[in-house]
């Protein structure tokens, strides 16, 4: 569901409005809309030899939706970071603790981001197309799908108005 028809749910669903500056709603939906892309794609990637980019991409996924939310909920910009609890644990102090599904999946999404992407400095390793198999793929997509989830919720939720705009 796109950014705007998530965020127009929301707003359907309340009598009240939030407001929030041109750039935060823009990078929420550029990121929401980019995080929606990067599922499918991992989606599309769990088969023989794509197994790690699946993984690679459901973290990406959940990355992007997290710094949505992040844009959405505190109209500012998120850490430019790969740490998912980091960006998590920012949008949580909008929201209230992280339920403890979405807790477990970021902790088994962590650290996909490196084994995913760079081959281990120690050469007896093997390389991520070599270490990531069908069901840590699927494992990835399923727990990317319940932060994503999550998220999608919360930017149902009014919108921050930009640092600058509370200034």
């Amino acid at each position: 569901m796109r950014y705007t028809e998530t965020v127009e749910r929301g707003r359907q669903s309340r009598s009240r409005k939030g407001g929030a500056g041109d750039r935060a709603v823009s990078m929420g939906q550029r990121l929401w809309e980019q995080s929606e892309r990067d599922l499918e794609v991992a989606r599309l990637t769990l088969q023989p030899r794509g197994h790690y980019a699946a993984a690679n991409f459901a973290h990406q996924a959940t990355e992007k939706a997290l710094k949505a939310a992040h844009w959405h909920l505190r109209g500012e910009e998120p850490p430019w970071n790969h740490r998912l609890p980091e960006i998590a644990e920012r949008v949580a102090e909008c929201t209230g603790p992280l339920p403890t599904a979405v807790d477990d999946a970021l902790d088994r999404l962590e650290p996909l981001f490196e084994q995913t992407r760079y081959p281990s400095g120690d050469i007896t390793e093997p390389i991520p197309a070599e270490l990531v198999g069908e069901p840590e793929a699927a494992a990835a997509i399923q727990n990317a799908e319940k932060v994503i989830e999550w998220v999608r919720k919360l930017l149902q939720r009014p919108p921050r108005k930009a640092q600058s705009e509370t200034r």
